[in-house]
């Protein structure tokens, strides 16, 4: 699995600081939602995002494209740490299988 990671998250998160992402601000920053959404299909990645959009887009449509929508609010990097910590396995697991997966801080489920 490799993740196409918004621009509404950080970069430099230690999470996302290996082969398995893809930081959007690397490839086009002020790519439209519609070019991205294009860009994770042609590639085969999950899109991260913090984009209420995608997530809409992905009940909306009926393509191949993952997505992992992170409603968490403003955190500190050490808080947003703290959740990865505690949820990435689970959130992996569950969009493994699935087509959209909706992170909140209070828990993770499956939407499609």
């Amino acid at each position: 699995m490799k993740f196409l990671v918004d621009v509404n998250l950080p970069k430099n998160f230690s999470f996302f600081n290996t082969d398995g992402f893809v930081p959007l601000v690397d490839i086009n920053p002020q790519m439209s939602d519609d070019k991205i959404w294009d860009y994770a299909l042609e590639n085969n990645l999950i899109i991260l995002t913090k984009d209420s959009d995608s997530y809409f887009k992905s009940v909306r449509e009926e393509s191949h494209v993952k997505v992992v929508y992170f409603k968490l609010g403003n955190q500190k990097l050490s808080d947003l740490h703290k959740y990865f910590s505690n949820n990435w396995k689970l959130i992996k697991d569950l969009i493994e299988n699935n087509r959209l997966v909706l992170a909140s801080v209070n828990e993770v489920e499956i939407i499609l």
